[in-house]
């Protein structure tokens, strides 16, 4: 199933406005993890509109790696590097905020997949990558050179 995800500035017109007060508690829900993640909860704070799809992608891998959190080890699965964060975009003027911002993005194994590098550990042909793609999820792998995030995956789209 491909979700078709809102335009990114339609956001808080589909996510709600994440600055209001209650937001956070009455929009978000954590999705528990099949495998151990690396020094941090097993789960992952996500907008509720995401939670069926994100469960997909997390189960989908799972299946495909036989359920060998050695596998997810291998391919570094298990660095979990957030989600939920209330924050402008980076790089950005100040004035829109990240898709972190509305619990519609996450970021997996930073450390092997810094933002604006060239050289990076998640490729087109990457399980994680497909597995989100095929939810409808933006991967910023494919971004261009200057803004690329071979980390992040947001279900909001850029383009229409």
């Amino acid at each position: 199933m491909t979700n078709i995800w809102p335009l990114q500035r339609d956001a808080a017109a589909f996510y709600g406005e994440p600055w209001l007060p209650g937001w956070l508690h009455d929009c978000t829900i954590d999705v528990p993890c099949p495998w151990p993640l690396r020094g941090c909860p097993q789960h992952i704070l996500i907008h509720k509109k995401c939670r069926e799809s994100l469960y997909r992608v997390l189960n989908a891998i799972w299946d495909a790696v036989g359920h060998n959190f050695e596998t997810i080890q291998r391919l570094r699965y298990d660095r979990f590097d957030g989600s939920y964060c209330y924050r402008p975009i980076r790089g950005g003027d100040g004035r829109h905020l990240s898709m972190h911002s509305y619990a519609a993005a996450l970021d997996f194994d930073a450390e092997d997949n810094q933002q604006h590098s060239q050289h990076h550990l998640f490729q087109d042909d990457s399980l994680i990558v497909k597995c989100f793609e095929a939810e409808g999820w933006i991967w910023g792998g494919r971004w261009s050179p200057g803004s690329i995030d071979s980390m992040h995956f947001q279900a909001v789209r850029i383009h229409s």
